[in-house]
């Protein structure tokens, strides 16, 4: 009787293995599910392309940055050449005896385009011709000293009271 059950059992279980690889069969040939087509490049493509936007946006932002560093730069510089450049002439006013007392301002403009000549603009009023000549004359001295390229607008007006005030 146990050779009985040991030959049903073994033929029931080779009776489950054959349906089971049967079964899996017939699933195969049955309608397949939808399957996923594999991933294409174009998604990775529009991920490359959106990347490399990113980093051109960067690399822009940066150019424009550093532009406006350097064209700060250049404007601090420019700024620096006519303070150093009106304080002399202001000194140079100023030793000369014969001005003591009179209001007489220069100021100075430098472009930030090189080549293009600074430009000092004197105002002021003096007691007479001769002494607005003698300022003119040493504004243009001592601006020759400092830069070559300058062009001086001259706003003194002559104010004979002046000579008194002083």
């Amino acid at each position: 009787m146990n050779s009985v059950r040991t030959g049903t059992f073994k033929s029931s279980l080779l009776v489950a293995i054959a349906s089971w690889v049967v079964n899996d069969h017939a699933w195969a040939q049955t309608m397949p599910s939808p399957v996923m087509p594999p991933a294409t490049a174009q998604p990775a493509a529009e991920g490359g392309g959106a990347a490399i936007a990113a980093v051109g946006a960067v690399v822009g932002l940066l150019v424009v940055i550093g532009i406006v560093a350097k064209l700060f730069d250049l404007k601090q510089k420019r700024e620096s050449e006519a303070v150093q450049l009106q304080a002399q002439l202001s000194d140079a006013l100023l030793r000369e005896p014969s001005l003591a007392g009179l209001p007489l301002t220069p100021t100075v403009h430098v472009s930030m385009w090189k080549g293009t000549p600074a430009t000092i603009e004197m105002m002021g009023r003096v007691p007479t011709p001769e002494v607005k000549d003698a300022v003119l004359r040493i504004v243009r001295d001592e601006a020759a000293r400092v830069r070559s390229d300058v062009q001086i607008e001259e706003r003194l007006s002559v104010v004979p009271t002046t000579a008194r005030a002083a």
